[in-house]
C-alpha cells in the first residue's frame, strides 16, 4: 500500500444504513447541548433529520446539532463482526 493510500476500517453500518434501519421507528436524538428529543424518525436527508413528536408535531433538526442517535427499538442486522444478530430462544441476549 502506497503512502497516499490509507486503510479504511468499517465497524458495522454507516450513517445512512443506521438511519434507514431506524426510519419510522422511535428514536432519541441527543443534541450537542445535551437536550434529548424523542419521537419517530420520519425523514432524513444529507443535512437534516425530521422527528415526529408524541404531540404530532414534526421537528426539523440539523444533523450538525446532533451528538448521537439512540434507537428505542431493537433493529436486526449485521453485527460489527459481520454476523447476523441472534437472540436466544427465550428472547434474551447472551
Amino acid at each position: 500500500m502506497s503512502k497516499k493510500q490509507k486503510e479504511t476500517w468499517f465497524f458495522g453500518p454507516g450513517e445512512a444504513e443506521y438511519l434507514l434501519a431506524h426510519a419510522g421507528k422511535p428514536v432519541v436524538l441527543v443534541l450537542k447541548t445535551d437536550e434529548n428529543l424523542e419521537g419517530v424518525l420520519v425523514g432524513v436527508d444529507a443535512y437534516h433529520l425530521v422527528l415526529r413528536r408524541r404531540d404530532g408535531l414534526n421537528v426539523l433538526v440539523a444533523k450538525h446539532a446532533v451528538a448521537y442517535v439512540v434507537g428505542r427499538e431493537r433493529v436486526e442486522g449485521p453485527s460489527p463482526s459481520g454476523e447476523a444478530d441472534a437472540a436466544s430462544p427465550s428472547g434474551e441476549r447472551p
